[in-house]
């Protein structure tokens, strides 16, 4: 055995072993420019530990994956939807119809009162809804003038500012078509007596007040 030694015999030995020992190490500090692929992975491999943070980001999510179970809700804002709803909801209900005339309420002016004939029973009221939005009702007649009656402050238009509607009546200042003009007026229009007055043809027969609407302003 030791007269086959040769120095030669010794180096290629000792090259040999250290390949098979320090090649494997090399190979695994050493990987190649994507040289491990889905198929070099063990099963269950890739841990959280693993992942660096905030490198999965939404596009990287399977759609339909995600339920309530994964999310934290209290994390999740409200929609717009859900703030609009919260809003209405928060906001008082709307109040009853004032009935012109009834204990309490504004009376009527200039000898109008309540239609009463052909069993017309709708009698002339107001209310504000819940976002500040005026609406009348009713079908009134006989009048001499053409003040209505006179609503109270918080239910006018805005100060010096009178809104005209077009109303169905009867006979009066009424066009052939059956239309007249109703004016509603705001405080402060230098004469006091038109504060908050609704204004309509004088002498109709019949007028109806059903379809004004208008934000309370003053």
């Amino acid at each position: 055995m030791r007269q086959k030694l040769t120095y030669s015999n010794v180096v290629s030995t000792m090259c040999f072993f250290l390949l098979l020992c320090g090649g494997g190490a090399y190979a695994a500090t050493h990987l190649g420019k994507n040289s491990v692929g889905s198929k070099q992975l063990r099963k269950n491999a890739v841990t959280t530990a693993k992942i660096r943070k905030e490198a999965v980001t939404a596009t990287k999510v399977k759609k339909g994956t995600l339920t309530g179970a994964q999310i934290n809700l209290a994390t999740i804002g409200t929609v717009p939807i859900a703030q609009t709803a919260n809003v209405a909801n928060s906001l008082a209900p709307s109040e009853g119809w004032h009935e012109i005339g009834a204990p309490g309420e504004p009376g009527f002016l200039s000898g109008w009162e309540n239609q009463k004939s052909k069993g017309t029973t709708e009698t002339a009221a107001f209310y504000q809804d819940r976002v500040g939005i005026v609406h009348l009702r009713g079908m009134v007649s006989s009048g001499k003038e053409p003040l209505v009656f006179r609503l109270p402050p918080g239910f006018r238009p805005a100060n010096g500012k009178s809104l005209f509607f077009s109303v169905f009546c009867l006979d009066g200042n009424c066009s052939a078509e059956g239309n007249g003009t109703a004016v509603i007026h705001g405080s402060g229009q230098g004469t006091p007596e038109f504060d908050g007055v609704v204004e309509v043809a004088t002498n109709a027969s019949l007028v109806s007040l059903n379809g004004i609407d208008f934000r309370a302003e003053s």
